[in-house]
């Protein structure tokens, strides 16, 4: 296979769908040189010796007959008419041509297909350039460079890399300078140094490595590519060095870290004779060593240069990086002309360092000079909104303000909107704010489905991720992540693995971001091999993925997968933690498995990490559910954090162990010691009541909920207190209970009270109930069994006949009854009538032993058909 495609993903061999430009959720501030506004130009064109109106010209040709308008005066005209609408993106205006020409029969040659291929790629249309790429007849090495760079324009830096390799392929054209200069930038931008690195030997063969604008390539390319010594070396090899190369060599060392080195070759470009420009500065003081900072502050007022607007600015934000706002207040105090970047980038500083007050001072101030806020200034504040949490009100101060200037219908001030409403779990403001944004672009798309996702919308955040599909935005792996954990709560397998096939079929690499979140939804979708197929797949993983896979088995009873990934993840230098340890007892804990809990316990002890609040809340929970209260009370008394939930698992594990009096007198101690209960304590209590039979008790805390503790009420505190009421007879107030509850009692309420009237034998009550439960979920199997028993208890067997009649007719499975237990580590299911077992015959033979022991000790069996 040719080396260029196998340097890049096995999917890179064949065409695949176009991407977008795909950026991280949160855009970082963008550069002082790429904030300041360009110069406004009227589009001409030159014909001859004359200077032609774009707009003027175009209409004449519309206006014009066809006659004779091939003639090589009309191609130079076509040839300056279209350069223009390039070099100043004017689609409108090309389209017009390219229509005007179709209407005439005119066959563009292909310098004139080249421009138009330019003019797509720089006004982002980057399919409809490949779509002309494709139908040419004819193309030469500048139509190769001409995609290969617009691909990089619009951020397709995995195309380019791929239409480079196929260009090597055909054979067809002798590469240039231009080529080599393109696809660098494509492997820099793709971060791939295994393919920059073939370009580098590329270019040493074919002698293109000595032209100095490629030294300078390779520099940048190495350098934004984490490896400064293969930068500096080239470097060295320059004999003819440029501004550019300082420059170059500059920023290979500070941005990896280097920042004496940087400071070094700063101090000989100027003894080479090599004055420093606005990017040198705004290199330097991109470090956020303060030293650093500093020093080169000293230069520019010595060399009187601190008052530059570019330099000014840039030194403001690296006092703000390096953790000095104050110093950066004072470099803007001395600006004598301030625009709305330096403005912004002071007011971004207080903000990011809480100076909440100075920064709002100052927004007024801005306004107070004539100067109005843009879009940068309202995300500066919307974003200190997001990281400090503020007040609702806060933040809707600052969309009013953003409203009256006009700006919200900026994708970046929208983006802002969306995340912060989300933050405070408004949705629906979230989608209006989306809605108001005039152009979204898919950080818009991806920041609203992460805001459905964040707020357990899930169904709606798979609706946005399949319309942001049909509006033409190809999903990047934000947007893939946010429809895997949509899928992975709702349990949606079959839609998870679409999701997956998209993910194949755009030929993104399978990194641990997108991995991890793959592993978690199978594993969530209780398909635990295909999520090990999907781990075993990601080349490289962090603790992260790690975890999601070995959570992911323990908790679908895979505990020797789970421990045996624990030694591999440990062997490969990721050491446990918090998550990984809570995670694989919660696994233990729902399997009842005692022993490997035991075993994920010594592990915990080894580590630094014995005392966490989070891991000892899972131990006691493992124990608990156990049976070992003993074991769990000492884990909970070496807390040295203890939190509401540690005190809520060691009540609800005392109650489900019937240990009601000491559930019971360990709250007490929770609310003397300042301990906060929440809804979940309560809950704990109110089943550890009603285990005991403490009606009187469960009153109380039911009561005290609300009125001392500011606590509402749930269907699950309701469906406890019919419990409560309900074992100890009284099932006139436990029904009560139910049609006095604020809210619409659900199933699991009615099913409280149907047990309730089973266990009493009052089938009336008992029918009521089974007929709430089936008008809410007419498949509920429980529901018709419970009342059947109840039937057969009291010997109506008309009744248990009638109750199997309405299952047949309703099409209503009994649930087979299962049970689990731990061997060697294994968690192993049984399904009661299971015959698929192949020691089937000794499983029952064992089972009927059991049965006639528990006979002979006195057990009576419930009432059969």
């Amino acid at each position: 296979m040719n080396p260029w495609l196998s340097s890049l993903s096995p999917a890179a061999t064949t065409q695949v769908p176009l991407l977008r430009p795909t950026w991280p959720l949160t855009e970082g501030r963008p550069g002082i040189i790429a904030r300041l506004p360009s110069p406004a130009k009227r589009p001409v064109a030159t014909h001859g010796n004359s200077r032609v109106d774009l707009e003027g010209a175009l209409r004449s040709l519309e206006d014009c007959s066809p006659a004779g308008r091939q003639g090589p005066g009309n191609r130079a005209l076509y040839n300056s008419l279209i350069s223009v609408c390039v070099s100043e993106r004017a689609l409108l205006e090309g389209e017009r041509l390219r229509t005007h020409l179709a209407r005439v029969g005119y066959e563009p040659d292909v310098f004139l297909e080249n421009q138009f291929i330019n003019l797509y790629a720089k006004c982002g249309e980057v399919g409809r350039a490949r779509e002309l790429f494709d139908g040419m007849r004819e193309r030469n090495v500048v139509s190769w460079n001409a995609m290969i760079a617009g691909y990089c324009l619009n951020g397709c830096f995995r195309e380019a890399a791929l239409l480079f390799a196929t260009m090597i392929e055909t054979g067809g054209e002798v590469l240039n300078q231009a080529t080599y200069l393109s696809t660098l930038r494509a492997s820099v931008g793709h971060g791939d140094l295994k393919h920059g690195q073939q370009l580098h030997a590329r270019l040493v063969k074919v002698g293109f490595h000595s032209q100095l604008e490629v030294g300078n390539s390779l520099i940048n390319m190495y350098a934004k590519l984490g490896r400064p010594r293969e930068a500096e070396k080239l470097f060295e090899g320059i004999t003819e060095r440029d501004a550019v190369s300082w420059n170059s060599a500059i920023a290979a060392s500070a941005k990896n870290g280097q920042c004496d080195r940087a400071l070094v070759l700063f101090v000989e470009m100027n003894k080479e004779g090599f004055m420093p420009d606005e990017f040198t500065f705004a290199t330097l003081l991109a470090s956020e060593d303060i030293t650093t900072v500093t020093e080169l502050h000293a230069w520019l007022v010595k060399h009187g240069v601190e008052d530059n607007i570019y330099t000014g600015c840039a030194l403001l934000d690296a006092y703000a990086r390096s953790g000095s706002p104050h110093e950066a207040r004072l470099v803007f105090n001395r600006m004598p002309d301030r625009n709305t970047i330096a403005w912004n980038s002071i007011i971004a500083a207080c903000m990011e360092h809480d100076m909440v007050k100075e920064g709002l001072q100052l927004l007024m101030e801005m306004r107070q000079t004539g100067v109005l806020p843009d879009a940068y200034t309202i995300s500066s504040l919307l974003g200190a909104a997001i990281a400090m949490e503020s007040s609702n009100s806060s933040g809707k101060q600052v969309h009013g303000l953003a409203a009256k200037l006009g700006l919200t219908a900026e994708a970046s001030v929208g983006n802002m909107l969306i995340a912060m409403y989300s933050q405070q779990g408004l949705v629906s403001e979230s989608l209006r704010s989306f809605q108001d944004t005039a152009d979204t672009d898919l950080i818009s798309w991806n920041s609203m489905a992460q805001a459905c996702v964040d707020n357990e919308k899930y169904e709606e955040a798979l609706v946005m991720f399949l319309q942001m599909k049909h509006s033409g935005f190809e999903p990047d792996k934000f947007s893939f992540v946010s429809a895997l954990v949509a899928c992975a709560s709702l349990a949606w397998k079959q839609t998870g693995r679409v999701v997956h096939g998209n993910i194949a079929k755009s030929g993104m690499e399978l990194d641990a971001f997108t991995g991890s979140a793959l592993v978690d939804m199978y594993a969530k979708c209780m398909a635990v091999e295909e999520a090990r197929k999907v781990f075993d797949a990601i080349q490289h993983r962090d603790l992260i993925t790690w975890n999601s896979m070995l959570v992911g088995s323990a908790q679908n009873g895979c505990l020797d997968q789970a421990l045996e990934l624990l030694n591999v993840m440990r062997e490969d230098g990721f050491e446990p933690d918090n998550f990984t340890f809570s995670g694989v007892l919660s696994g233990c804990a729902d399997a009842s498995a005692l022993q490997t809990g035991r075993q994920v316990h010594a592990l915990i002890a080894k580590s630094d990490i014995t005392t966490d609040t989070v891991v000892g809340n899972a131990l006691i929970t493992m124990y608990m559910r156990s049976g070992c209260t003993s074991e769990a009370s000492q884990v909970f008394s070496k807390l040295k954090m203890r939190d509401t939930a540690s005190w809520t698992a060691m009540i609800g594990g005392y109650a489900q162990s019937g240990c009601s009096r000491e559930a019971l007198e360990l709250f007490e101690q929770m609310t003397k010691s300042g301990g906060k209960p929440s809804g979940r304590t309560f809950t704990a209590l109110l089943t550890a009541c009603s285990y005991a039979g403490m009606v009187h008790e469960a009153e109380k805390y039911f009561n005290d909920m609300e009125t001392e503790y500011g606590i509402g009420r749930d269907l699950e505190h309701y469906a406890c207190m019919v419990d409560v009421l309900g074992r100890a007879a009284r099932l006139a107030e436990a029904e009560a209970v139910i049609h006095r509850m604020p809210c619409e009692p659900n199933a699991l309420v009615w099913r409280t009270l149907l047990s309730a009237c089973k266990i009493h034998g009052d089938l009336a009550r008992g029918r009521r109930a089974m007929e709430r439960i089936l008008a809410m979920e007419p498949e509920d199997s429980a529901a018709y069994v419970l009342l059947s028993n109840m039937y057969a208890a009291v010997g109506k067997w008309d009744g248990v006949v009638e109750v199997r009649r309405l299952m047949r007719e309703n099409g209503v499975r009994k649930e087979p009854g299962k049970s689990w237990i731990e061997v060697q580590n294994r968690v192993h299911e049984f399904v009661a009538g299971d015959s698929s077992h192949p020691q089937k015959d000794q499983i029952y033979s064992a089972l009927r032993g059991l049965l006639g022991e528990m006979k002979a000790a006195g057990y009576v069996p419930a009432a059969e058909e």
